[in-house]
């Protein structure tokens, strides 16, 4: 059976409320990762497939998180959370690497479940 919209909507809030926040001193927060992320389900899950276009919502958080992580005290911080977010989704290593391409947006961090975040 296949995951609907409503149940991966469910998953990404128990996320959000599961995963660890980080001091005001550092900028930035999982739930704030989780927050950018949360319209890319639909690409993540193969709504629009690893080829497609992911909409317009999704990009817009990729490339705030790239906004975020491309300040150096952010970004251990900012891939630490997209890592979990990937851990828990089970997002593929090839889509998640497609979509900052196709996104246009590049992060200081490889975008894929396998990554080994700096500091």
């Amino acid at each position: 059976m296949k995951p609907t919209y409503p149940f991966l909507m469910a998953v990404l809030l128990l996320l959000f409320l599961a995963l660890p926040t980080y001091s005001q001193t550092e900028n930035i927060k999982c739930n704030n990762v989780v927050g950018a992320m949360r319209p890319c389900v639909v690409f993540f899950r193969g709504g629009s497939g690893v080829t497609g276009i992911p909409p317009s919502a999704c990009c817009a958080g990729v490339s705030t998180l790239s906004q975020i992580a491309n300040n150096t005290a952010n970004t251990a911080i900012v891939c630490r959370c997209v890592h979990s977010v990937f851990k828990n989704l089970r997002i593929t290593d090839a889509t998640a690497k497609a979509l900052p391409r196709r996104c246009g947006v590049t992060l200081p961090f490889s975008f894929s479940p396998h990554v080994k975040c700096p500091g």
